[in-house]
């Protein structure tokens, strides 16, 4: 925060909020959130969490420093945040953080523009699930901010999510990107290594595991040009002049990455860096997925609010012409050169949203290795490996519904297995109460 104060063009809005600093719960939220409504602001800010976590210097430092007693988490996201927050709340040291990438803050921060909004709507409150009223579907347990103080839009947007993880992980943990780890040792009762590209080997008592998601499942079939996967779209979009020579484009999946892609192609997403309707306009849009509905009225019947918009697509507009075509079935790609091609018809891109895949770290197998952890009134948290301390947490741990998530429909919408809502508040409570990771 002192490299905002005392920049007087990025500070106004700090300033500005400390003189509402009795409505909030401690002054630093109060100008956090000054910070992040302050457009220099928080570029101001984001640009240096990326100069600090980068440097050479105090990632050596820090790796150096890394003693056996300390908790690794593999991951950046918001899991990640969510842990490493409980657990120093909860009086314990903070983590270590790994992020294989370059840029902190799981998917959400796969970007620096907005290129996508979330799926719950943008409301104060505390943590709960889908139908309680009050309740924040966003909220990050223990965080300085919420996405709620960041803007006041009915979705917030990836980047909105990102700058609260990234504070959250500047205040409660020790972040080191680009370090992928290769591989886990066999548990000695004591420790296990842990290796990591281009880095010594580290050897901690217990491991956190918030992979997220995964890996785009056909990223061995694009090829950053004509086929991408859902994150290289969006990096595309998060460019200047993204829909430039796109006239018919394909999206592949119709989970909640696709309709992302799709609302990106119609326009409805957080308006892209230098693009203008008069300039670029994707003519036709076919979108191959098997269980969404196909016509504007069984759309608007079925599909849930933040939807909404893309079903009034699906029929034809004043001159008869219709955009974007539900096709339901799956789709092979072929790629040629300059295009794409599906069922014998050629596009200028074709978009990768078919689901993910589990990256590979030597000595952690698929879920089958693990047991479920449970908590006494929180129930099952995350899975544990059988032989060595390494929890999975978050979409990572691929959790099964309760029997009370299917008794309040929260099981119904197959999306809500990896919801924040659902799990983030499973992932605190882990934190909250597994025991130190100290031989003391």
């Amino acid at each position: 925060m002192t490299t905002v104060a005392s920049t007087p063009a990025a500070a106004e809005g700090m300033r500005v909020m400390t003189e509402r600093a009795a409505d909030f719960e401690h002054p630093l939220a109060a100008q956090l959130t000054g910070i992040a409504l302050d457009p220099a602001g928080r570029e101001l800010a984001d640009r240096f969490l990326d100069t600090y976590w980068s440097d050479d210097q105090r990632q050596r430092d820090i790796l150096a420093a890394a003693d056996d007693d300390r908790e690794v988490i593999i991951g950046s996201g918001y899991h990640a945040a969510v842990y490493a927050a409980t657990r120093v709340r909860a009086g314990h040291r903070r983590p270590l953080v790994l992020e294989r990438d370059r840029r902190v803050g799981g998917t959400f921060a796969m970007t620096t523009r907005p290129v996508f909004y979330l799926n719950s709507r943008n409301r104060p409150g505390g943590p709960g699930l889908a139908g309680d009223l009050g309740a924040n579907l966003n909220f990050l347990p223990g965080a300085p901010i919420q996405a709620a103080n960041v803007s006041t839009a009915e979705y917030p947007t990836n980047t909105d999510m990102a700058f609260v993880i990234r504070l959250a992980l500047a205040q409660y943990a020790d972040v080191v990107p680009n370090a992928k780890v290769t591989a886990v040792g066999e548990y000695d009762g004591e420790r296990m290594d842990l290796d990591i590209d281009g880095h010594r080997t580290l050897s901690p008592r217990r491991v956190i595991d918030a992979r997220g998601l995964g890996d785009p499942d056909g990223e061995n079939v694009a090829n950053g040009t004509t086929i991408v996967t859902f994150g290289q779209f969006m990096q595309r979009m998060a460019g200047i002049w993204p829909l430039r020579d796109l006239r018919r484009v394909a999206v592949l999946g119709g989970g909640d990455s696709g309709k992302c892609a799709v609302e990106s192609l119609l326009g409805i997403a957080p308006q892209p860096f230098m693009a203008a309707a008069a300039l670029d306009r994707v003519d036709r849009i076919d979108w191959y997925a098997e269980q969404l509905p196909t016509s504007c009225g069984d759309w608007q019947r079925d599909i849930r609010g933040r939807y909404q918009a893309i079903g009034r697509h699906l029929r034809a507009d004043r001159s008869g012409v219709q955009r974007l075509t539900v096709l339901p079935r799956r789709a092979q790609v072929v790629d040629l050169p300059g295009m794409a091609l599906i069922d014998g018809r050629g596009y200028d891109l074709v978009v990768l949203c078919t689901g993910a895949k589990e990256p590979f770290i030597q000595g952690l197998g698929d879920i089958s290795g693990c047991m479920l952890k449970i908590v006494s009134g929180a129930g099952i948290v995350a899975r544990e490996y059988y032989d060595r301390p390494v929890f999975r947490v978050g979409p990572h741990a691929q959790l099964p519904f309760s029997p009370q998530e299917y008794d309040e429909g929260i099981a119904e919408l197959p999306g809500n297995a990896v919801a924040m809502f659902r799990l983030g508040s499973k992932t605190a409570a882990l934190a909250a109460t597994l025991p130190s990771a100290s031989r003391n």
